[in-house]
């Protein structure tokens, strides 16, 4: 018998979640065009799931879909804690409602665990853990400089560029990146979801940096703008720090 011309598979992916604090469409409409001004590239076709757990019941849902769309977001669905009777009507009207995990739950949860099972339980999780592969890249290299308009994509790897990167260039990693000169452009660490990437410039006067989904624009980076710098996630927020 023939393979099957399709497969399902489970996988994560790395997702932008809008979190609304109000239903008033013209004040989301002047904060998105305030946004999207800032790195229109950036923000083009990027999948968007909106969280709606801070609005009241009455949300014209359709309208808000339309209204992220007008930006040329990717949309996704809604989330958020909210009622079973909501997350019912969202999918009735014909919207994905996406579930999201919650930490501090899971924490709880492991913590009972470890008070309450059985010894020879607890050392297969830890057989289990100790034999669970670590994410580990291998670098791509790229000599010389990456000029306006160019984009260069390390793919499951590590971007190593022994060069400068112009204004208007895009340099994306899965993991991290390491530029051996100024980094003017946009640089994308964690492309993939890998919250521990990092950058590293000779120079930092970048447009715009993100890792795993967190970006900042350059006024973010007044602290060390022009210097040899490197840039990381602390507790889901960017922070940088110079290098010497």
């Amino acid at each position: 018998m023939a393979d099957a011309s399709i497969e399902f598979k489970g996988t994560s992916f790395t997702l932008s979640v809008l979190h609304l604090k109000t239903s008033v469409l013209a004040d989301i409409r002047a904060d998105l065009a305030k946004k999207v001004a800032q790195a229109p590239d950036f923000f083009s076709l990027v999948p968007v799931v909106v969280n709606i757990e801070k609005l009241a019941t009455d949300i014209d849902y359709q309208a808000i879909k339309t209204l992220i769309t007008e930006f040329n977001f990717t949309f996704v669905g809604f989330t958020g804690s909210i009622t079973k009777e909501q997350r019912n009507l969202v999918r009735e009207l014909g919207f994905s409602f996406v579930n999201t995990a919650k930490a501090k739950v899971i924490e709880k949860t492991v913590t009972v665990a470890q008070s309450t099972v059985e010894e020879p339980l607890v050392e297969k999780i830890d057989a289990v853990v100790a034999a669970a592969p670590m994410q580990l890249y291998t670098d791509k290299i790229h000599r010389g400089q990456i000029r306006s308009g160019q984009q260069v994509y390390a793919k499951e790897q590590n971007l190593v560029i022994i060069g400068s990167v112009s204004a208007g260039a895009e340099v994306i990693a899965d993991g991290n990146i390491h530029v051996y000169g100024s980094l003017r452009g946009r640089a994308i660490a964690g492309a993939k979801g890998h919250h521990k990437a990092q950058i590293y410039c000779q120079s930092l006067e970048a447009e715009l940096v993100s890792i795993n989904g967190n970006y900042w624009l350059s006024e973010s980076m007044e602290k060390d703008w022009g210097s040899p710098a490197y840039i990381h996630l602390t507790d889901s927020e960017l922070t940088s720090s110079k290098l010497i």
